[in-house]
């Protein structure tokens, strides 16, 4: 009888508690086989890529297992391999598998012909696998037989031919229903309901078939995975499609994951990436997961708004009228959404960035999260760096292998940093809500246009060096910090708590030097946006203002303001504020900021944090303060402090 061996699947996701989606769906294939079923057990375990590689390491060697999988993505492979050469100097007798999109097709960059137990999956793992763990019961194991498969015997490398896609995937056991996964022991659950994308953007690998034709699950087995998926009590869903509501299904399969988040709890959140052609469709499902408070804020993934990059990346035939009919319906039913861009694009200059940001401002966009372009392997740009003259540098990230762009034929070394600049003042202005209704009035009177409000804000923060939000951009650009996913966090965590009161400061000295200033109602939608901005902490201590107001006339309360607007601007309020209650009758409002914020906790990292806050920045509307009618005497402001939480329990500015 032979010796039953053990494979152990490694997954090293960004976020803790992840279902290890692509090791089950291995699993569960493998396990079809009678033979591979009797001859070897499985391990599991996925870790987030920011725990301390000794403890990786640790548990890679308690599970002493004889073949070793690992899922390679960008964020992850730098990683992987530190771990692979350690184990192979610990374990030199195994065998490891590396599969994943960052390493398909990549042989020569990740095997060495000194190490011929180490093997590159060059397509879907599920019949790959199989076939190899056939091949390690055979009498006389030979690696040849197995397709999709890169390693190298006799120092040759040798590549099997390639698997095709599998088509019926109902080939593929369901990992939750085959009993792979442990109900209760995941917060994070993947759901895949199709494979394939039909678009090509050229900066993407998505589920390494991208241009390619989507193959379905059946319905109904999607179903069963989802009350499987409710029942499990986890906390956050994301659908792994590329293109959540290309199909009529979609509308169908959101509202049966509504039904069961209504009747087990679970999952409380939902994330997708919405089709790219069927606005409607995907303005539905959102309304519908907004509708049962499971998703607070859409992504709208524009990237650009200059045509020719679109056609440089591939992605012209995605309309882009389908993005604003999205962005449209999103402002109309009160759901908060962010546009996805890249900085920076081929053909995109810094001009054609910045206008098409500020365009996205005038017609109403929410906020905005700007990326960074990362080159990894297989994606059509990373063959294309001549011809649109692009120039990287390595991800500082010491687990990443992402390659960051830096120039373009476009965009110099200058025109990059100041696209960056830039991007940092329309977070700050617009999408965190500094200057959000002043922005509004310069623009929509025609006294200043969004790209020159923006560009005038940098031009005049470049002159107050020694400030706290110019030292942060600074070191930020200079340090590449700003590709850091919790960059934007660390931002929101110094305007919205730490410095706020100094940033305060820094809006005032801005709008005092611009020569709109002598504009009264520009007064009064200044003093309006100090008033309203958000807070991103519930416990960070709300102090008098230090602005000497010449409009409105406010006090501090323990959850906000006081505030008395003049009669002649009570129009333009109602115009913009949302009255709770609707009352028109009083110019006296009590402004309150305590929203859906969590509390800042001393005993906690500031990187953990900054990840926090780095959601909230995606969703400042429905941060945004209420306002509501103030009682009419002092009493009432006395009874509604009695009625707040104690000063004790305030935070200070870390």
């Amino acid at each position: 009888m032979l010796q039953t061996q053990k494979v152990t699947f490694i997954e090293l996701p960004v976020f803790s508690g992840v279902v290890p989606l692509a090791s089950g769906y291995m699993e569960a294939y493998s396990r079809k086989d009678p033979l591979i079923e009797s001859s070897f057990q499985f391990e599991k375990i996925s870790l987030p890529v920011k725990t301390p590689y000794a403890e990786v390491l640790s548990a890679l060697e308690r599970s002493d297992a004889d073949v070793y999988a690992f899922s390679c993505y960008v964020w992850n492979t730098r990683l992987v391999r530190r771990l692979l050469n350690a184990l192979l100097a610990a374990k030199p007798d195994a065998y490891y598998l590396l599969g994943g999109p960052q390493v398909m097709h990549q042989a020569v960059r990740y095997l060495n012909p000194q190490q011929e137990n180490v093997f590159v999956c060059n397509g879907e793992g599920e019949r790959t696998l199989a076939a190899f763990l056939r091949a390690l019961t055979a009498p006389e194991t030979d690696f040849s037989t197995v397709n999709n498969l890169s390693f190298y015997r006799d120092q040759q490398l040798l590549t099997t031919p390639a698997e095709p896609r599998i088509t019926d995937l109902a080939e593929i056991p369901s990992p939750f229903l085959e009993g792979v996964f442990e109900k209760g022991k995941y917060t994070w659950m993947l759901l895949e309901t199709n494979r394939g994308c039909p678009f090509k953007c050229n900066y993407c690998y998505w589920g390494a078939a991208t241009g390619s034709k989507v193959y379905k699950y059946d319905e109904d087995r999607v179903r069963r995975e989802l009350s499987w998926i409710s029942e499990s009590g986890c906390w956050y869903l994301f659908i792994a499609d590329a293109n959540w509501g290309m199909l009529q299904r979609d509308v169908e399969l959101t509202k049966y994951i509504v039904e069961g988040q209504k009747q087990h709890g679970a999952p409380t959140s939902v994330y997708f990436c919405g089709s790219k052609n069927t606005p409607d469709r995907v303005a539905e499902i959102t309304r519908l997961f907004h509708d049962a408070g499971m998703i607070a804020v859409q992504s709208v993934a524009l990237q650009t708004m200059n045509p020719e990059t679109l056609k440089r990346v591939d992605r012209d035939n995605i309309k882009t009228s389908a993005y604003t009919d999205i962005q449209k319906t999103l402002n109309q039913q009160g759901i908060s959404s962010f546009i996805e861009i890249i900085w920076p694009l081929p053909g995109e200059t810094l001009h054609s960035f910045q206008e098409g940001l500020a365009t996205l401002c005038k017609i109403g966009a929410d906020s905005f999260v700007v990326y960074p372009l990362l080159l990894m392997n297989n994606v059509g740009l990373a063959q294309k760096r001549q011809e649109y003259g692009l120039v990287t540098i390595r991800d500082p990230d010491p687990s990443s292998e992402a390659e960051i762009v830096i120039l373009t034929k476009e965009v110099d070394a200058s025109a990059y940093r100041a696209g960056i600049r830039y991007t940092y003042a329309i977070t700050c202005l617009y999408s965190l809500r500094a200057l959000w209704f002043l922005g509004r009035y310069l623009s929509s009177q025609g006294i200043m246009e969004y790209g020159d409000f923006f560009r005038a804000f940098v031009a005049f923060s470049q002159q107050q060096s020694a400030h706290p939000w110019t030292v942060f951009c600074e070191k930020s650009i200079k340090a590449l910090e700003h590709v850091a996913f919790a960059n934007t966090g660390a931002l929101v965590h110094l305007i919205l708590h730490a410095e706020r009161e100094a940033f305060d400061d820094l809006l005032e000295k801005f709008v005092k030097s611009q020569d709109f200033w002598n504009d009264p109602m520009a007064q009064f939608y200044f003093e309006l946006d100090l008033v309203t901005r958000p807070y991103v902490y519930l416990n960070t201590q709300i102090v008098p203002k230090r602005h000497e107001f010449k409009h409105l006339q406010l006090s501090a309360v323990p959850d906000g303001y006081i505030v008395e607007v003049p009669s002649s601007h009570l129009e333009a309020l109602f115009e913009h504020i949302a009255i709770q209650g609707d009352e028109r009758s009083t110019n006296r409002f009590h402004v309150n900021y305590r929203r859906s914020q969590l509390p800042f906790m001393p005993g906690k990292s500031l990187n953990e944090h900054f990840m926090y806050c780095q959601d909230a920045s995606q969703r400042m509307g429905s941060l945004a303060p209420v306002w509501q009618p103030a009682a009419d005497s002092l009493a009432g402001e006395e009874s509604l402090a009695r009625q707040l939480p104690a000063p004790g329990i305030q935070a200070k500015a870390t």
